[in-house]
């Protein structure tokens, strides 16, 4: 009979279950052991990329906290800058204020000084010319210190 012998039906039958039970017993744990731990591992990376992601989380928080805070600060030191400005400006203003108050107190002292010399030239030439014109009408001389003490007591009274 060609074709198929139930014996040799049986024993491949047996043959492939024996040799199912065999890798069974060989290789189903190992494969096991390594899928649960290729498990365990996929899952500790994904366990640290979380974290990993949580900490970038914040320090992303934390970093965008920093820069408002210190955008505040600057705006805080230009504020503060702004105002010590003012205040050097005022301070400046008020010493140029007093240093033109001061100049001219002193251009008013000198005008009250030169007109007092120009006055009292002006009283000595009068005192000149008031005894030249007395000489030349009493045809005599008159002493200057006469005439200096005469002019001094008309111009005060």
């Amino acid at each position: 009979m060609e074709g198929l012998a139930p014996v040799d039906v049986l024993l491949h039958a047996i043959n492939v279950v024996v040799l199912f039970v065999l890798l069974r017993l060989i290789l189903w744990r190992p494969m096991t052991k390594f899928l649960a731990s290729r498990a365990s591992r996929v899952q500790g990376e994904l366990d640290d990329a979380a974290r990993i992601k949580t900490e970038a989380e914040e320090m992303k928080t934390e970093y965008e906290r920093n820069i408002g805070d210190l955008e505040e600060r600057g705006r805080e030191i230009l504020r503060e800058s702004q105002m010590r400005a003012g205040e050097q400006s005022k301070e400046i203003n008020d010493v140029a204020r007093q240093q033109a108050e001061k100049l001219l107190s002193d251009a008013k002292e000198r005008i009250d000084a030169e007109r007092a010399d120009a006055v009292n030239a002006a009283r000595h030439e009068i005192a000149q010319l008031a005894t030249e014109m007395a000489s030349r009408i009493l045809r005599r001389e008159v002493s200057l210190d006469d005439n200096l003490s005469a002019a001094r007591d008309f111009f005060e009274e």
